[in-house]
């Protein structure tokens, strides 16, 4: 029992200093989706913002309006 609770804290320790990588990989995987759909031109016109962008305009928008936080993912910011 020990054991197995000492792994379970472990995991979820670095499970929780992973979880960046995990969003910028989710919001990466949007936007390689939804840019596939997407013409040359259209690409070219309306170019998708990168996670680092994405990551600024989510925290401002979090500190002007800590209520619209559960609106904010990255499937809505990409498209």
């Amino acid at each position: 029992m020990k054991l197995s609770a000492t792994t379970f804290l472990l995991s979820g320790l670095l499970l929780a200093g992973c979880s960046d990588n995990v969003n910028r990989a989710f919001y990466e995987g949007f936007k390689n989706q939804n840019d596939a759909e997407k013409t040359p031109n259209e690409r070219a016109m309306t170019p998708t913002p990168s996670y680092g962008t994405y990551q600024k305009e989510r925290e401002s928008l979090k500190q002007n309006d800590p209520a619209a936080e559960s609106d904010i993912s990255p499937a809505s910011a990409v498209k």
